[in-house]
């Protein structure tokens, strides 16, 4: 494995352990709303994005259509999210946040950029935008790889 090899290898497993450690995080601050980080995930996304289909939600965030219906329908006992009525689509809904899902959307935000300001202040700035730059970057050339290799299973 060559050294640049060897240092994305780590840096990977950084990145599976901060997400770990971001899902503890999350169900802590949020215990008492009962929103696990799979249901946060989706509240951000219609927050982000708007209304979207169940189909739609499992593109974005590459998982099964079936993982997100059962978020969404958790979120929906939980009356946070609804289903609206797709004019574009007569089967597949619409799911959007409630009232009530807007409001407990913004808590959990607020709770979290709490947090976001405690450790932002423990880091150096450019060490910040480096990391940032640095995800942009391998986010997109993974989009493109997993691009590639689906074309190819296609063919």
């Amino acid at each position: 494995m060559t050294k640049s090899a060897q240092n994305l290898d780590t840096s990977i497993h950084g990145i599976r352990l901060c997400f770990n450690q971001l899902k503890a995080l999350g169900d802590v601050l949020h215990h008492d709303l009962g929103v696990t980080a799979s249901m946060r995930a989706v509240m951000e996304s219609l927050a982000e994005t708007g209304a979207q289909t169940v189909p739609q939600i499992a593109r974005s965030k590459e998982v099964s259509r079936q993982h997100i219906q059962i978020i969404v329908d958790d979120l929906i006992e939980l009356g946070i999210v609804d289903l609206q009525a797709n004019p574009q689509h007569k089967r597949s809904h619409l799911v959007v946040l409630t009232v009530q899902g807007r409001a407990i959307y913004e808590d959990m935000r607020n709770r979290e950029k709490a947090v976001l300001k405690r450790l932002g202040s423990t880091l150096a700035p450019e060490a910040l935008d480096a990391l940032s730059s640095a995800l942009a970057q391998l986010n997109e050339r993974l989009r493109r790889e997993l691009a590639a290799i689906r074309a190819d299973d296609i063919k």
